[in-house]
């Protein structure tokens, strides 16, 4: 399977779902062999990887929560042989908890742009994309845009180490000429710059800079904000759905957009109910996500060398939806994405 194939999103569910169930049996079985941690936690909960025959056989495998995960010390989830091809490392601190580490090998980054590029390809405006991207690249997602977009043949300026405050942003944002912003509508708590403080600012700063395509990862892109761009002449809208520790694996349906696409392949997305199953179309559960493959240079899938998360809960839930889309696409959907806590 080539990870940088966009038709992995619009192919046959079963032939995927087959696909994925291999790449999962073979994770499991390098993370026994690899990582004494996963090796006493698979052992103590009896998972042999032999026995997972499809996706909703996954329910053998208890969930990690964020505070396990927090708990672990970073290098006891990345394969000791591994420690060398190390590329990057982002730290996250969350509102409560030590932070979590996590480290991504050349492979598993590969693998990670490639899937974001796969996302944001179908819906580019325009070839070859000139944008500001405004994202810190102290932040995972920075450096995943920027390393996506260059993919898809896009000149990407990105913003500096300065402070991230409205100032700073709009004196960077001068010195460029671009049709493509990525940029939250509004960043958590009241951190950071987004589109909406720059529209507050300056009310026509889209049109004046010519912007038609606006990316951003954010649970804040309300109806507001974005006709407020779609009446600038912003053409696209699209906003991507991740955390910390797995950056952007969903993106918003251009038909629904409400629904988050999920992109299936470096990663493995499940919604489970209380007890780890996998709950059926239209039911709403919690979102577990497992760090599932690297790509080499020839775009074939690999094992994820990096830090070894499975099943882990993202503190979020939504609505999962299974049946193709009215898009074309026939991955998996989640709909009305919402905090719900990381500890059960």
């Amino acid at each position: 399977m080539r990870l940088d194939d966009p038709t992995l999103e619009s192919g046959a569910p079963d032939a995927r779902n087959a696909w994925l169930v291999e790449a999962v049996r073979n994770q499991i079985a390098f993370m026994r062999a690899k990582v004494p941690f996963w090796h006493e936690r698979l052992s103590k909960a009896a998972v042999d990887e032999r026995r997972i025959e499809s996706l909703a056989d996954l329910a053998l495998v208890p969930i990690l929560t964020k505070e396990e995960f927090r708990a672990a010390k970073p290098t006891q989830l990345v394969p000791e042989e591994n420690l060398l091809e190390l590329k990057i490392c982002r730290w996250t601190s969350g509102t409560t908890g030590r932070p979590t580490v996590n480290f991504w090998s050349e492979t598993d980054w590969a693998a990670l742009v490639a899937s974001t590029a796969r996302m944001l390809g179908r819906q580019a405006p325009m070839q070859g994309p000139t944008v500001f991207n405004a994202y810190s690249q102290g932040h995972v997602t920075g450096p995943v845009y920027n390393g996506a977009l260059r993919r898809l043949g896009a000149v990407v300026y990105d913003r500096s180490h300065h402070p991230e405050e409205l100032f700073s942003t709009f004196a960077q944002t001068e010195l460029f000429d671009f049709d493509t912003l990525v940029l939250p509508a509004q960043t958590a708590r009241g951190k950071g710059v987004g589109l909406v403080n720059l529209l507050d600012e300056d009310p026509q700063f889209l049109t004046r800079r010519g912007v038609r395509w606006w990316i951003g990862s954010s649970g804040t892109f309300d109806a507001e904000t974005i006709n407020r761009a779609r009446e600038q002449g912003v053409q696209v809208v699209s906003n991507l759905y991740g955390s910390s520790e797995f950056a952007p694996f969903a993106i918003s349906c251009p038909k629904n957009p409400g629904d988050y696409h999920v992109a299936q392949g470096h990663l493995l997305a499940e919604v489970v109910d209380q007890t780890g199953m996998p709950v059926e179309n239209g039911q709403f559960g919690r979102i577990v996500v497992t760090h599932l493959c690297g790509m080499d240079e020839n775009g074939q899938a690999r094992l994820h060398g990096g830090t070894q998360i499975l099943r882990l809960a993202a503190g979020d839930g939504a609505t999962f939806l299974s049946e193709p889309c009215t898009c074309g696409l026939t991955t998996p959907r989640l709909r009305g994405v919402q905090r719900v806590g990381t500890t059960s």
